[in-house]
């Protein structure tokens, strides 16, 4: 038996074993994807294929990373790349930026970066009807092909005019952002005929994960690369197309047999991850979509236990439930980290993380602050973006005055009028004695700042930890965190450090990338890549944040019309369908149990409002959910998820109380109410409260 082909299903077989032309695999959830991948990649360069010749790309670097090991265990071949997209385009621009315009040590400007830059745009235009991030979503969307400048109404000739002077700005720094990173590859495949000639062949074997969240860009840019040969396998699932607001298009998948004519489409929908239970759920709800292949997962899998539906009577209430529900699981023997919450929006996280704290439930979330976003990361690496690119003018605005050295704003200010005079970076400016004595008062600090650059630029480039640990010295940033608190100064620091470790793991697994590969590499870090397997805390994250993640237990909240589907998504059907395609991706990471959780009311803009449950629920057989109505219950969120059963004692106004979280008390008020007897208790450490008396389990002092 061919060792590449065992523990495989016939389906999968044929998509390793297929051979040159076109092939489409339609791979359903837990279907084996990553294994058929990968599996192929292997057995084309033990049958001949060129290492350098295959490429596969995909979406995350957490995706790419998983890819490359499991390659790796197959067949030794350093030369074949796997990487994301927008890794792929930073790498081929590194090396042909120079026919486009653009120095080879070109900066990635982030969200951040870009955010930054708008508002200093819009600043000098007196533009104060448009905020940073609305023109930033304009210009992402044009850039993605999703609208066309005149297409953004009234803003139209406002926006176009700031976005002529952001791509000026872009340039004159030397940076691109990440749309620039597609948009510019895009560009030189199409202009440059040698550069094409190039990468088709660095492209002869090319595979593509999750091609069903591919934007029109992406699409250009595979057409491109596959050439003549053709030989592309495209891997996806229309069902997991979740990311239309970003570009992304169904077509793109639903359409691959219009744009390579004879290709094969084989379809993986066996499932080797969730019960029989979860995939019946799962397959009934995304019939409802008609822009799919027409697939039901099946499995060998357990029936397992029946999906649960939790009616709540408000969002404080779902929350309660969870944590009950949370807590449950783990005294039966789960472990934290085999649990995940999923949302559809971040701000639905609020009252899910009081519950949890609450409960003593550890639990993290899943694409907040991530580590390359924290300030003391940001203002080590701005420094490197300066020494390693002088026409960085973001970074050098950010670090100007950090650690203080009484350099503000308007020395910012002359410093960049300095460079626009001269046609010149800042860097250039600083380097020049005879500009640096218009600085009057402030030329010490500056002449001293531009000696501390000048000590950094001399760091050794092919050394990312030895460069980042050299940064850190040379500004005394560890002497500038010990100004702050003790607790977050000892935070920070750690932060610091983990830097220098990331720089010397990046150093043992790419020798030959240097501070420069270093600097790319965490620029496209994303949401998923900052998730760690190893963490034993619950998971709390949005439904997007959870794509291509599995864990045993899942609970889905805030299943309402409004919520899930969202009251931006039901305007027309084809929206409704991405939002079940959503649901439909929640449900299937989900391995051995799942709860829906909905609330008959929810906060709104400061009001409590009705709730209609969500039509996904209502797509749902009759006797497919095991139904816990709760919504005759009134509960509060920061009263424990105990019910006592037995008779409460009583209790009257001056009684001193003890509360297992809010601590000593007196009793202000007993009174009956919705659900029970409820209590208002003074509590000495946290205030008023009023609890609902079976579930407070007051103990008298």
């Amino acid at each position: 038996m061919d060792p590449l082909l065992d523990d495989t299903n016939p389906e999968q077989r044929a998509a390793i074993l297929h051979d040159a032309g076109p092939l489409l695999v339609v791979a359903g959830a837990g279907s084996g994807k990553t294994r058929v991948i990968t599996r192929r990649v292997a057995r084309l360069v033990r049958d001949g294929a060129k290492p350098f010749e295959v490429l596969a790309l995909t979406f995350t670097n957490k995706a790419a990373k998983e890819m490359r090991e499991r390659v790796g265990k197959l067949v030794q071949a350093p030369d074949l790349l796997v990487c994301t997209f927008h890794g792929f385009g930073a790498r081929v621009l590194r090396r042909f930026s120079e026919r486009i315009g653009y120095g080879r040590e070109f900066t990635i400007y982030d969200t951040e970066d870009r955010q930054g830059l708008l508002k200093q745009i819009l600043k000098e235009g007196g533009i104060d009807d448009l905020t940073p991030g609305q023109v930033g979503h304009a210009i992402s969307r044009v850039k993605n092909g999703l609208d066309r400048p005149e297409a953004l109404g009234w803003r139209a000739e406002r926006i176009t005019a700031v976005m002529r002077l952001y791509g000026e700005r872009l340039r004159a720094a030397n940076a691109m952002d990440f749309d620039d990173l597609l948009l510019n590859l895009l560009r030189l495949l199409e202009e440059d005929a040698d550069a094409r000639a190039r990468l088709e062949a660095r492209a002869r074997w090319l595979l593509v994960d999750e091609y069903q969240d591919t934007n029109t860009v992406q699409y250009k840019i595979l057409k491109a690369l596959s050439g003549r040969e053709r030989n592309v396998c495209a891997t996806g699932d229309p069902d997991q197309s979740i990311y239309r607001w970003r570009g992304a298009t169904i077509r793109n998948i639903l359409d691959f047999e219009r744009d390579f004519p004879g290709a094969r489409v084989l379809t993986l929908d066996r499932n080797y991850r969730s019960t029989q239970s979860i995939l019946a759920v799962a397959n009934a709800v995304i019939r409802h979509n008609r822009d799919r292949y027409e697939k039901d997962l099946r499995t060998e899998n357990p029936v397992g236990a029946k999906v649960r539906e939790v009616r709540c009577g408000s969002d404080e209430d779902e929350a309660v439930a969870l944590a009950a529900d949370v807590r449950a699981w783990i005294a039966r023997g789960r472990r934290p980290k085999d649990i995940a919450v999923f949302y559809r929006t971040n701000a639905q996280s609020r009252m899910l993380e009081r519950a949890m704290g609450l409960s003593g439930i550890p639990y993290r979330i899943v694409g907040a602050v991530e580590f390359y976003r924290r300030a003391e990361v940001k203002d080590i690496l701005a420094y490197v973006r300066v020494a390693r690119n002088p026409r960085d003018v973001a970074a050098l605005g950010r670090i100007l005055n950090v650690p203080a050295r009484g350099l503000g704003a308007a020395a910012e200010e002359r410093l960049l009028e300095a460079a626009a005079a001269r046609g010149t970076g800042p860097r250039e400016v600083l380097r020049d004695p005879a500009a640096l004595a218009a600085f009057g008062r402030s030329r010490k600090a500056i002449e001293g700042f531009s000696a501390l650059l000048a000590r950094i630029e001399a760091l050794p480039a092919d050394d990312p930890p030895r460069f980042v640990e050299g940064v850190i010295e040379e500004t005394e940033y560890r002497k500038y965190l010990g100004k702050g608190t003790p607790a977050a100064e000892v935070d920070r620091l750690e932060n610091v450090d983990e830097l220098v470790n990331a720089a010397a793991e990046y150093a043992m697994r790419e020798p030959q990338g240097g501070i420069d590969g270093f600097l790319e590499e965490n620029a496209l870090v994303s949401d998923q890549d900052a998730y760690d397997e190893g963490a034993d805390a619950v998971s709390l994250m949005t439904v997007h944040s959870a794509k291509g993640l599995e864990f045993p237990c899942v609970a889905v909240t805030g299943l309402e019309e409004q919520v899930l589907p969202h009251a931006l998504s039901l305007d027309t059907p084809e929206e409704v369908e991405e939002e079940r395609r959503l649901f439909y991706v929640a449900v299937t990471r989900a391995r051995e149990e799942l709860l829906l959780l909905h609330g008959a009311r929810r906060m709104q803009r400061g009001q409590v409002l009705p709730s209609i449950p969500s039509r996904f629920l209502d797509e749902i057989p009759d006797g497919m959910l095991e139904v816990t109505d709760r919504t005759g219950e009134w509960v509060h969120e920061e009263e424990a998820p105990y019910r006592v059963e037995e008779e409460a004692p009583a209790f009257r106004a001056g009684d001193r109380v003890r509360h297992h979280h809010f601590g000593l008390g007196q009793v202000v008020a007993v009174r009956p109410g919705g659900g029970g007897t409820r209590v208002t208790v003074e509590f000495k450490s946290a205030g008023r409260r009023d609890l609902l008396l079976s579930y407070a389990r007051l103990e008298r002092v």
